[in-house]
């Protein structure tokens, strides 16, 4: 897990900044969270058809889209926390 700016950063923030900062850190927990779920429900999804001997099409669509989600879940996951990272050191560069 990432660690969040400390106080002696934030503390010196100004209210716009502070408000943004906030939000990206709130948005980069929800979308790892988001990640988390579509990745675990298409991995269950994927297990229990895997056991059936001939799944049918509509079966195979349908997890096909779950990994799809999973992955587009990880991609916004891995963009939040990329701009909230330098969102983060453009921060410590200016109050450090």
């Amino acid at each position: 897990m990432m660690k969040l700016l400390p106080k002696k950063i934030t503390s010196k923030m100004n209210t716009k900044e502070l408000a943004k900062y906030e939000k990206l850190v709130e948005a980069w927990i929800q979308t790892g969270e988001d990640m988390v779920k579509a990745q675990a429900e298409s991995t269950i999804y994927g297990r229990k058809i895997q056991k059936l001997s001939k799944p049918t099409r509509a079966q195979q669509n349908k997890d096909v889209s779950l990994i799809d989600k999973a992955f587009k879940a990880e991609y916004k996951a891995f963009k939040k926390a990329d701009e909230y990272n330098k969102y983060k050191k453009l921060m410590k560069d200016k109050y450090n």
